[in-house]
């Protein structure tokens, strides 16, 4: 299903790796996100204009 980046929420820190590494997983609620972060472990909820352009390539090293 396709997900407005503008309204989703993007979980950051979690246990789920992407083919780069960590990512930003986006999901529709902020109680989608809530209930993912606590199931694997993400270290913070964010809002589509909290992600700087810089973010993606502070994942790697925890730095979100």
């Amino acid at each position: 299903a396709r997900l407005d980046a503008r309204t989703a929420f993007y979980v950051v820190g979690s246990d789920v790796l992407g083919p780069m590494g960590h990512e930003l997983v986006p999901l529709a609620t902020r109680a989608d996100a809530e209930d993912f972060l606590k199931d694997h472990k993400g270290k913070r909820i964010l809002a589509f204009d909290e992600v700087t352009r810089e973010l993606p390539y502070r994942l790697d090293d925890d730095k979100f």
